[in-house]
């Protein structure tokens, strides 16, 4: 436990603090992010596979009263050449009156100095500002992707349905003008639905983990946990095979969002240099999405060959929102210096609540 003075003190959260930071939660967001919170609650902070069923949620209390936490997602990070003990930070907040008295700082401070890299990613504007003061290595938003589907649907939004029917056919021209789609070379790869995530996740992990600079660990337990077991979300999971061999998958999801279809790529993760994998599996999920009549597909990423595809594959770059702070107690100034070869996307974090 960290102290300040014999009144302020920051510790793990308990079972018997639930209810009063429900409460504070609702404060602060409101019912209905509240009940949302409470439904994924168990699934985000006790399920996770590197939790140990004990959830990393730091707690600053003043004489007994809890005034705010800093909750985290624990990962198992690719850090240069070894993995580490890292976690994803999230679900920061306060009370009114302990705003402005270095209690956001303190409980920042605690939760990074218990991990070997803390992960900032998607903040707000505050914490953002707090992450800079902290001396944290700030990234820079993650690059936004996105590729129109569905010229027409997504004009009738801005000027209506009968424009758009006119208008969409010369969207479409312009875009497939500006952002060419290159040739598909799929290099001998069979993409299909993947029905689970067996040992040969586990396989092709422990093969692609160090072409990458940072990833945090994608090992079948985290898979299954994040991505089957999620209460809240439904995803379509792909895989990539040379033969019998794993050698990538992808994760999608669309919803309807404002009266507009958008299609998601959560993640495609293979061998950082086997651009005929992921090749495959974006060929696999854009497929998709047409045939869900998705108007506009997305996707973030860090990493510059998974941006490179994209690109080849006609998305274009948009203003991204996803700042990334990083801070690291255990070295790694090389991996810092090589931001293009992290493998970081929309999947990671708590970032698709």
């Amino acid at each position: 436990m960290k102290e300040v003075g014999t009144a302020l003190a920051v510790d793990r959260r308990r079972e018997e603090d639930e209810e009063e930071l429900f409460q504070l939660y609702r404060d602060v967001f409101g019912h209905e992010m509240t009940e949302a919170s409470r439904r994924r609650w168990a699934w985000q902070y006790r399920d996770n596979p590197r939790s140990d069923g004990a959830p990393e949620i730091w707690v600053a209390r003043a004489d007994g009263r809890i005034l705010g936490q800093y909750a985290s997602m624990p990962v198992r990070l690719w850090w240069g050449d070894r993995e580490v003990r890292a976690s994803w930070g999230m679900d920061v907040f306060l009370r009114e009156e302990a705003r402005g008295q270095g209690v956001g700082a303190l409980l920042f401070d605690t939760w990074s100095r218990s991990v070997d890299v803390a992960l900032g990613l998607g903040l707000t504007t505050s914490s953002y500002t707090l992450f800079q003061k902290l001396r944290y290595r700030d990234l820079g938003p993650v690059p936004f992707y996105r590729k129109i589907l569905d010229p027409v649907a997504v004009l009738a939004r801005r000027v209506g349905r009968t424009a758009a029917v006119v208008g969409g056919p010369l969207l479409g021209a312009a875009l497939r003008s500006l952002n060419p789609e290159a040739p598909e070379r799929h290099g001998g790869v069979a993409v299909r639905p993947a029905t689970g995530f067996g040992p040969d996740y586990d396989r092709l992990w422990e093969r692609a983990r160090a072409s990458y600079a940072m990833c945090a660990r994608r090992d079948a337990a985290y898979l299954e946990w994040k991505y089957e077991r999620c209460p809240h979300r439904r995803y379509a999971r792909w895989e990539a095979r040379r033969g019998e061999e794993l050698v990538g998958f992808a994760v999608s999801r669309h919803e309807d969002y404002r009266g507009l279809r958008l299609g998601w790529i959560m993640d495609v993760f293979t061998e950082a240099s086997d651009r005929a994998a992921r090749e495959a599996l974006l060929s696999a999920v854009l497929a998709d999405f047409r045939q869900s009549r998705v108007a506009r597909a997305q996707a973030f990423s860090l990493h510059a060959g998974l941006g490179n595809d994209l690109l080849r594959r006609g998305f274009f770059r948009g203003p991204s929102p996803m700042q990334f702070c990083v801070q690291s107690h255990v070295g790694g100034d090389e991996v810092l210096a090589e931001p293009g070869r992290w493998h970081v996307v929309f999947g990671d974090s708590d970032m698709d609540r």
